[in-house]
């Protein structure tokens, strides 16, 4: 659910709430347990990620500075998706960041070209395992312990179109 309002002819603010049901996807919201029970990846109720459903909180603004330019930014705050009991199998994939920044701009060109450019930042999080990595012997143990994850990113992007 979302709402944008148009502060100025030049300036709109946004806002978003979402959620996303991991736990309805059973590749990703299964838990990872089952896998060290014997049952194989793929399986009908098999092993997964263990993700917790997520909520999303969005904040933005795109600001006309000029007609051939716009500018844009905005926020997101989540809420942590991965438990720390599932540490183990998601160092595959450690989707652990909550909290993004990001700016971007596009300026448009004389004949319809644009070049668009952002950045965004994902800042650092950690989750540190708790009896994440099974007690016991292979095939179902892997000797006890934890998984701990870290994960920040920094993506910058750039592209080039034309309106038709």
């Amino acid at each position: 659910m979302g709402l944008a309002f148009e502060a100025t002819p030049a300036l709109t603010l946004a806002a978003d709430v979402q959620t996303i049901r991991y736990s309805q996807v059973g590749s990703v919201g299964n838990s990872a347990a089952s896998l060290f029970a014997g049952q194989p990846l793929g399986a009908a109720h098999g092993p997964g990620f263990g993700w917790k459903d997520v909520h999303v909180l969005k904040l933005g603004f795109v600001h006309q500075t000029r007609p051939d330019l716009a500018l844009r930014g905005g926020v997101s705050f989540a809420n942590q998706a991965v438990p720390s009991g599932e540490t183990f199998f998601n160092i595959l994939a450690p989707g652990v960041v909550r909290n993004h920044l990001s700016f971007g701009a596009t300026w448009a060109r004389p004949g319809g070209g644009e070049l668009t450019g952002f950045v965004a930042h994902a800042f650092g999080q950690t989750v540190r395992g708790s009896g994440s990595i099974p007690p016991g012997t292979p095939p179902g143990g892997l000797g006890g312990g934890n998984a701990n994850l870290h994960m920040k990113q920094t993506v910058i992007g750039v592209s080039y179109g034309w309106k038709l």
